[in-house]
């Protein structure tokens, strides 16, 4: 079965492809958020393409409160991508994985989105093993 992992940003969004087989999650780039609709069209057509049938996506956690702008921002695109794609989503604690992909980059953070993306479904791979 072969996953799509998420890391969502306003501007951007990192991309990770693996599959449950291998337990891998490598990074697949990144894509410009130029609103929702283009952003889950793209995604959509990535899952598509690559028989996606899972997708993990990171929720930005905020131990303080469970309600906070990012967080409806997150649950609000999950809701449409879930809705077009039809696909299982589900969400992944993304605290610090940002911090740990530009550890991974050696600081180019042109391209630590992926990275984060490959974080969040290797966190899952990691935790389903378990």
């Amino acid at each position: 079965m072969k996953l799509l992992g998420l890391d969502y940003g306003e501007s951007k969004i990192g991309l990770a492809i693996g599959d449950i087989e291998s337990g891998v999650a490598t990074p697949f780039g990144v894509i410009k958020n130029l609103g929702t609709n283009n952003a889950i069209d793209e995604i959509k057509k990535l899952c598509d393409h690559e028989r996606i049938e899972k997708i993990v996506i990171g929720v930005p956690v905020n131990p303080n409160t469970l309600d906070s702008e990012p967080i409806r921002r997150v649950e609000g695109f999950i809701a449409k991508l879930k809705d077009k794609t039809g696909l299982e989503i589900i969400g992944r604690d993304e605290r610090f994985s940002t911090q740990e992909a530009q550890k991974l980059i050696s600081k180019n953070k042109s391209k630590d989105d992926d990275i984060s993306a490959m974080l969040i479904l290797q966190n899952y791979f990691d935790s389903a093993s378990k």
